[in-house]
């Protein structure tokens, strides 16, 4: 009798504790959502209607799938068309600020500048940092640009020694090497073409170039170890773009799918072989008295004196330096040799400037030249303002917060779409799809100092000595 009723009060509590966990999982993804959804419109905030569990993601594939119908003419510059559409889209029917929805969460789009600035130029910690997929912390680690807080200022202390002055001399002299080496082989292959012409792919050299570089800053001696990694992390990339629309249940990526197997099998072998290297710099200072002048000998070195982190979070580092900077570095020098090669006119410029200010190609990468070509930054600026690296930035509220004169609950992602920021005519002026280096030309040329986001929030400081420009990015 007596073990009847605990098998009967056990079941009573099972019973109890599942109703309460569905009741939950029904609240949080059908009730709080409509509730929400009424709350912000009370605000006058509006977006596109929710659909429970999937959110705004049907509409996102929908609208993202007949874009690819569409073509660019090679001059027009508004790529946000065809990879945000839905963000265009929406922006068009609800305003500059509007909600729409990643699976059951609330989420905010803006390019407000009033926004802008308090999300980006917050130093309470209150809008955190946020991947939207989970899985590209595989990929872009858990490194400084990715924490929050407390965190960031551990990550700070180890990370902030490896970019001092002689540091950055001494990486852009090893990038001028490298990028001779590519030019001699532009050179070679020029001169045994059909009539001194040959066909280049530009993407694939400056990956290439940017990959040799920040292996050999990074892991010195031992570069082929950052290539190897890279190319695991490559097929992680893709692997989490293609789950990118998966259902937003936040314990998916955790079922045994053969991506989700796969993409933990290349984080085990990125991760033992940093540790690896991690370890062997550990045993260098045992045998050789130093960790190693590169990026990773220093990280090691100020890690090990400080003790402020963790094996996984230098590891974390690691994968950051490589994968972050490989990429956006390639992109940049792509689309700006794309830019030039459009427009011939600003070739020549530049062309003309660089000779003028730097006649002993050896002088290239010393800081004082970088500083005298003012036409060369303004091309590169408007390349970052054109062809952005990150098209959109995410955050999310630690805690209720007013944003602007908007009350947003805890938990509501903040999204930045800085594609269609760059375009934004009332900030840019009527020509912001155009190619026009000479908005930079001064600060006061531009609508609001804060417009370009490289990365996160920029200022350009406008300098009386040699007028030069000069960006600040921070995350």
């Amino acid at each position: 009798m007596e073990s009847n009723l605990v098998q009967a009060v056990v079941a009573v509590l099972a019973v109890l504790l599942i109703s309460m966990q569905c009741g939950r999982a029904l609240w949080y993804v059908m009730w709080r959502p409509y509730a929400v959804a009424w709350w912000f419109r009370q605000q006058g905030i509006q977006g596109p209607p929710y659909k429970i569990l999937f959110g705004s993601l049907p509409e996102i594939r929908r609208l993202l799938i007949s874009g690819r119908a569409n073509a660019l003419d090679a001059g027009c510059h508004n790529y946000a068309s065809l990879v945000q559409p839905f963000f265009q889209k929406w922006a068009s029917d609800y305003g500059k600020t509007f909600l729409y929805w990643l699976g059951p969460i609330p989420a905010i789009c803006s390019t407000d500048m009033t926004i802008v600035k308090q999300v980006l130029g917050d130093r309470t910690h209150l809008f955190q940092k946020d991947y939207l997929n989970p899985k590209f912390e595989i990929i872009l680690g858990k490194g400084l640009i990715f924490v929050n807080g407390d965190d960031w200022k551990r990550h700070r202390r180890v990370v902030h020694p490896v970019f001092n002055q002689e540091k950055l001399v001494s990486m852009s002299a090893m990038a001028s090497e490298c990028a001779q080496q590519m030019m001699e082989r532009w050179f070679a292959k020029i001169k045994n073409g059909n009539d001194h012409q040959a066909e280049t792919d530009m993407l694939g050299d400056f990956d290439e170039l940017t990959l040799t570089v920040i292996a050999r800053v990074i892991y010195g001696e031992n570069n082929q170890d950052a290539r190897d990694i890279f190319q695991l992390l490559q097929e992680v990339r893709d692997l989490t773009i293609s789950s990118f629309l998966d259902p937003p249940i936040p314990w998916f990526r955790y079922l045994p799918t053969r991506r989700n197997r796969r993409s933990r099998q290349l984080d085990n072998f990125v991760t033992s072989k940093i540790r690896r290297l991690i370890h062997e710099r550990l045993a260098r200072k045992d045998t050789e008295g130093g960790y190693g002048d590169d990026v990773l000998g220093v990280t090691v070195k100020a890690w090990s004196e400080s003790g402020t982190l963790s094996v996984q979070e230098i590891i974390g580092e690691c994968k950051t330096f490589l994968a972050a900077g490989q990429d956006t570095g390639a992109n940049l020098l792509t689309w700006a040799m794309f830019l030039l090669s459009s427009y011939p006119e600003w070739q020549e410029k530049v062309r003309e400037e660089v000779l003028r200010e730097c006649p002993d190609s050896i002088e290239v990468h010393s800081v004082e030249a970088m500083g005298k070509l003012k036409l060369l930054n303004m091309t590169l600026l408007e390349t970052l303002r054109l062809y952005n690296p990150v098209p959109f930035l995410l955050r999310k509220t630690a805690k209720d917060t007013i944003l602007a004169d908007i009350r947003v609950p805890k938990g509501t992602t903040i999204t930045i779409p800085i594609a269609m920021l760059h375009r934004d005519e009332d900030i840019w002026g009527a020509d912001a799809n155009a190619f026009n280096p000479m908005r930079f030309e001064s600060v006061a040329s531009r609508a609001h100092p804060n417009a370009l986001l490289s990365f996160s929030l920029n200022r350009l400081h406008h300098h009386s000595a040699g007028n030069d420009l000069v960006q600040d990015g921070f995350c």
